[in-house]
């Protein structure tokens, strides 16, 4: 299972291309640098020089590692806020975000009494599902690296249940009072395929970044939302890690193990 922001769970093929043109990644990231540095201290203004390598690179990036990637298992993060029940739902099949997923999610917090059936229709007619429905709904999001819990790009996430999908555009005060205390806040660990749309390619980015910081060159490792479609059924749940839990506050610093090196500054 690749870690795309980890050489060490890289494997042959794509360690074998990686060495390979390790002097290629170097020289364009180094030269990218110096183009930015240039740009930016440039008196008077001079507009962003083009990197001399970007075509060699963006080959390699885009017919040599992508194709690599499409047959590769990945390690992913889904940020989320579930009742104890749900992860048990989970783990035996993950699910794609959509109306009727959340209708169905929604029925069961009212036979649980959890929400009474006036305020789950609401959360259901304000879902903006039915507006993003192709934009946003029917995929599994994650993310390709570990964010900690309070990064504040999936706070929101975990604090209120049922996600973008259900508070989003929620205006009832007291219904989105009501999400909050709903379940427990988990950080949900899968193994997925990268082969759907764009998601090898998306990947790619980060794998050479972190190959290139792995060859010295000084740079940030990216990370990239990845939308899971029609691999979803062979997409398995390796851990849920719950708030209270002493991995939930470890993701992306111990947890995975060198997480904190590899993704830090």
């Amino acid at each position: 299972m690749l870690d795309s922001w980890n050489p060490e769970t890289f494997g042959t093929a794509i360690y074998s291309v990686l060495s390979e043109y390790s002097e290629l990644v170097s020289n364009y990231y180094e030269k990218d640098r110096r183009l930015m540095e240039e740009h930016l201290n440039s008196s008077p203004y001079q507009s962003l020089k083009p990197n001399r390598f970007y075509n060699a690179y963006a080959k390699l990036q885009e017919e040599i590692l992508a194709p690599i990637l499409s047959n590769t298992r990945v390690r992913v993060w889904h940020y989320t806020r579930l009742a104890d029940y749900e992860v048990d739902s989970m783990c035996q099949q993950p699910v794609l975000s959509s109306l009727k997923h959340l209708k169905d999610r929604l029925e069961k917090l009212v036979t649980n009494e959890l929400l009474t059936i006036e305020e789950s229709e609401m959360v259901y007619s304000e879902s903006p599902f039915h507006l993003q429905h192709e934009i946003r709904a029917n995929r599994l999001w994650t993310t390709n690296i570990p964010l900690p819990p309070s990064d504040s790009g999936v706070v929101p996430l975990l604090e209120s249940w049922g996600g973008e999908s259900a508070y989003f555009w929620l205006k009832n005060e007291s219904i989105s009072a009501k999400l909050k205390k709903i379940g427990t806040a988990r950080i949900v660990e899968l193994e997925a395929a990268l082969s759907d749309n764009l998601n090898a390619y998306r990947v790619s980015d980060t794998v050479l970044k972190a190959w290139a910081r792995n060859i010295g060159v000084p740079l940030q490792v990216s990370r990239c939302d990845l939308s899971i479609t029609n691999c979803i059924d062979t997409t398995k749940v390796v851990r849920v890690h719950t708030k209270g839990e002493s991995s939930f506050e470890a993701v992306a610093t111990s947890y995975p193990q060198d997480a904190g090196s590899l993704l830090g500054e």
